[in-house]
C-alpha cells in the first residue's frame, strides 16, 4: 500500500528537519557555555544529531528500508562533528561591522568591507556541518570499500587539506584580507596580535575545507551521487545560514539599549541551521526505498556486520555522552565554585577511567552477546530507551550549564531549553510510537541471542 504523499512530507522531511533543528538549537548554544568550547562542545552536539538521525531512520527490525540507517552514524557524527570544532572563529564578527581588528585591546582597526564576513562565514560554516556529513556518507556507501579503497578515501581527503594548507601558507595573499596593504602590520605579532589570530583561523578554515572538498571529490569520482548529494546539502546550507546570520551583529542595533546574551542566540542560530540542513539532506537522501528481503543492510547501502554496527553505536555513546558529562559537571562546579581547571583534573580522574571501562565492558557484551549475520530479529531492540538516555542527559547537563537562575539573561536560555526539549521530545515520542505501530503490523522473528522485543 502507498504512503500519502503528505505523510512522506511529514516523516520524512518537516519533522526530521524539526527534530535537528530544535536539538541543535540547544546543543550549539551549550557549546559555548562554561566547561564547553572547541571540540569538546561539539561533540556535545554531535553525538546529540547521531542518535536522531540514526533513531528516526532506523526499522525496527533487521531489514533496513532506508540508506542511511546504521548504528556506526552515532559514532561519526560524534566524531565528524567534534572534529570540525578545533578551529575559531571569533576574529570575522567584526567585519560586518566594517573593521579588521588588528590590536582589539588597544583599540586598532583598520576599515574593510562587511562582504568579508559573509565570505569567511560561509567558508568556515561549509565544513563546520559538512565534515560531519562525510562521515555520515560513509555509514551508507552503495558499494563496499576495500583496503585500497579506504586508502585513497582518505588519501583524497587529506590530500586536499594538505594542499589547501600548502596554498595558504604559499600565498597569503589570496587569502588573507588586507594582506597588499597590511603585508608590514601582518608579520609584526606583538603590535598587531589579532592579525596572527586571523591568519590561525583562516588557515584552519581552509584547512578543514580542503578535508571536505577533498571526501567530496572522492564520492563523486566514485559516482557515488547519494553520498555526494548528502556531502554537498549539508554544507552548501549551512555555509549560506551562517553567512546569513552575520554572528548577530545586527541584534545590538534591531534593539538598543538592550541587555542581553546576543553571542548566545549566535551560537544558538547556527546550530539551527546545522538541524536544516541535516533535515534538508535527510528529505534529499534518506527516504525509505523498496524492501530486499531480510539483508542486514538497507536497500542501496553496502552491507556491515551487525554485531561491529552494534559496538560502533555503542561506543559512540560512551564517548559522546562520558565526554558530555565530564564537561557538563566542569562547567556546573566552574559556575558555582571556581576553578574550572582543578575541577576537570577531578573529573577526569574519575569519568576517564570509567569511560575506558564502559568500552571494554562492551567489547566484551558483543563478544558474548553475538547476533547472527543473517536472519530475522532487530539488532537494537531498546533504540528507543537508548534515544532517551541521549536526549536526557543532554537537556540535563544544558540545564547544569546555564546559570546562575538569579540572572534574567541565563534564566531566559533555561526556559528556551525546556521549549527546545518538549518539542524535541514530542517528535521522538511520536516516531517512538510509529515504530511501535510497524512493529503491531508486521513483527519480524526474533532472534535466538536477543532479547524478546518489545515496547520501551
Amino acid at each position: 500500500m502507498s504512503v500519502p504523499r503528505q505523510s512522506q512530507l511529514v516523516h520524512d522531511l518537516i519533522l526530521p528537519t524539526l527534530l535537528f533543528a530544535a536539538l541543535g538549537g540547544m546543543t550549539w548554544a551549550i557549546r559555548g557555555c562554561s566547561g564547553f568550547g572547541a571540540m569538546d562542545g561539539c561533540i556535545f552536539a554531535g553525538v546529540t544529531w547521531g542518535a536522531a538521525w540514526w533513531f528516526v531512520a532506523r526499522d525496527p527490525r533487521r531489514a533496513q528500508s532506508r540508506r542511511y540507517s546504521s548504528g556506526w552514524i552515532i559514532l561519526a557524527l560524534t566524531i565528524g562533528v567534534g572534529v570540525s570544532g578545533e578551529r575559531g572563529w571569533m576574529q570575522w564578527p567584526s567585519f560586518f561591522a566594517g573593521h579588521l581588528q588588528t590590536n582589539t585591546p588597544a583599540g586598532r582597526f583598520v576599515p574593510i568591507s562587511p562582504a568579508y564576513g559573509f565570505l569567511w562565514l560561509f567558508i568556515a560554516g561549509v565544513p563546520w556541518a559538512g565534515l560531519g556529513a562525510c562521515l555520515l556518507a560513509w555509514c551508507g556507501s552503495a558499494r563496499p570499500l576495500r583496503v585500497r579503497d579506504w586508502a585513497v578515501r582518505l588519501g583524497c581527503g587529506f590530500g586536499a587539506a594538505w594542499a589547501a594548507r600548502f596554498l595558504f601558507d604559499q600565498f597569503p595573499a589570496l587569502f588573507l584580507p588586507l594582506y597588499d596593504t597590511l603585508k608590514a602590520q601582518y608579520a609584526d605579532h606583538v603590535a598587531n596580535p589579532n592579525l596572527l589570530r586571523l591568519i590561525r583561523d583562516d588557515r584552519a578554515a581552509l584547512t578543514h575545507l580542503g578535508l571536505y572538498l577533498g571526501f567530496l571529490l572522492y564520492e563523486i569520482g566514485r559516482r557515488d551521487w547519494k553520498n555526494a548529494t548528502l556531502i554537498t546539502t549539508v554544507g552548501l546550507v549551512n555555509g549560506v545560514g551562517w553567512a546569513a546570520c552575520q554572528n548577530w551583529h545586527w541584534a545590538a542595533g534591531l534593539w538598543p539599549g538592550a541587555s542581553f546574551n546576543w553571542w548566545r542566540c549566535w551560537e544558538s542560530s547556527g546550530g539551527i541551521s546545522i538541524g536544516l540542513a541535516y533535515g534538508l539532506a535527510y528529505y534529499l537522501v534518506n527516504r525509505p526505498e523498496p524492501a530486499v528481503g531480510a539483508a542486514a543492510a538497507a536497500p542501496g547501502r553496502a552491507p556491515t556486520h551487525p554485531n561491529l554496527e552494534r559496538l560502533a553505536a555503542y561506543l559512540g555513546l560512551v564517548l559522546g555522552l562520558g565526554l558530555s558529562v565530564k564537561n557538563g559537571l566542569k562547567g556546573w562546579f566552574n559556575i558555582y565554585c571556581g576553578n574550572e581547571d582543578y575541577w576537570n583534573g577531578v573529573l577526569w580522574r574519575i569519568i576517564g577511567p570509567l569511560m575506558l571501562l564502559g568500552a571494554v565492558a562492551l567489547v566484551g557484551w558483543v563478544r558474548r552477546r553475538p547476533v547472527p549475520a543473517t536472519g530475522g530479529g532487530d539488532v537494537f531492540p531498546r533504540a528507543a530507551r537508548l534515544m532517551w538516555l541521549v536526549l536526557l542527559v543532554q537537556n540535563i547537563i544544558a540545564q547544569l550549564v546555564t546559570g546562575p537562575p538569579r540572572v534574567w539573561n541565563e534564566m531566559a536560555f533555561s526556559i528556551y531549553y525546556v521549549l527546545l526539549f518538549f518539542i524535541s521530545a514530542s517528535i521522538v515520542h511520536h516516531f517512538h510510537c510509529l515504530k511501535m505501530g510497524e512493529l503491531t503490523v508486521a513483527p519480524s522473528a526474533p532472534s535466538s541471542a536477543l532479547p524478546r522485543l518489545q515496547p520501551t
